[in-house]
């Protein structure tokens, strides 16, 4: 009976999803930012050699392989792949709780005869449903590029990049959920998200590095980083020494960041899930 509830919940959200401007804006961003890949990598795809060569240094064991250019490829575009869980989280999750309560439709929802726990399950899949839609949409526009580039197609690589990029969504959805049940009003949702995994993440992580010159896994900012590190075990962003490779993360590094992301998703949604039934309507 639950879960026949929430797959009404889901369906009547998923539809207001797609007719929302939110969908819209994160659809456009989506398709602008893949026309700028494509263009870029028709444009500089052939540049890729000399750039992998200048990273390895002089020598004679510096050749460039074919795989390890189409590796660079795919790592630069997974820069955006592990981006577009964010900006669509806090576009499709921020709003979904506190506009019940700041639109006033609390009053009118929540008396129906759906639990809390139901009707917050299935805005969750609902907004978790659109978000795997927009990061669809770039993945393949990324396995056309590279499939009319290098004329092959994608190894088993690009798919665990994309199961990785949906695991991500899965966890700062999560957390904006969470936000979204403790704010009244959908703009303070959005700035806390944004604040909380591009400022308070990333200081937490320069401030670790540059004290102990250790980078903290646990922060999701950093487990993130694998949907692009399977490619290129490399994070620009990390500043400790010798914390680089050009080979692909290894197994050990995708199952313990995978892990970590799961762990944000499931002890923030359960929270949510307990603030959200709690929550009075004033």
């Amino acid at each position: 009976m639950a879960a026949g509830s929430i797959s009404v919940v889901y369906t009547h959200y998923l539809k207001n999803y797609y007719r929302s401007k939110s969908f819209y804006l994160m659809l456009f961003l989506d398709l602008l930012i893949l026309g700028l890949f494509t263009y870029f990598s028709f444009k500089y795809q052939n540049k890729l050699p000399a750039i992998f060569s200048a990273f390895k240094g002089s020598g004679p064991s510096t050749t460039v392989s074919a795989s390890l250019v189409r590796s660079g490829f795919n790592y630069i575009w997974s820069f955006v792949l592990q981006l577009l869980p964010v900006f669509a989280a806090v576009f499709f999750g921020s709003p979904a709780l506190s506009s019940e309560i700041e639109s006033r439709t609390a009053f009118n929802v929540f008396p129906l005869p759906v639990s809390r726990f139901v009707l917050h399950l299935g805005k969750f899949f609902a907004a978790l449903t659109v978000t795997a839609v927009i990061l669809g949409i770039f993945a393949l526009g990324q396995f056309i590029d590279f499939l009319l580039v290098y004329h092959i197609f994608e190894n088993s690589t690009f798919y665990i990049s994309i199961l990785l990029s949906i695991v991500l969504a899965f966890s700062i959805l999560s957390i904006t959920f969470l936000v979204s049940s403790i704010f009244n009003k959908n703009l303070y949702a959005y700035i806390t998200v944004f604040l909380l995994y591009f400022l308070i993440f990333n200081a937490i992580n320069i401030v670790f590095e540059f004290l102990y010159g250790y980078a903290p896994v646990y922060l999701l900012s950093n487990a993130a980083s694998i949907v692009y590190r399977v490619y290129i075990n490399f994070d620009p962003f990390t500043f400790t020494l010798g914390s680089g490779s050009i080979s692909p993360a290894p197994t050990s590094s995708i199952i313990l960041d995978t892990s970590i992301m799961f762990l944000y998703a499931l002890v923030t949604l359960a929270l949510s899930l307990i603030i959200f039934d709690r929550r009075e309507v004033k």
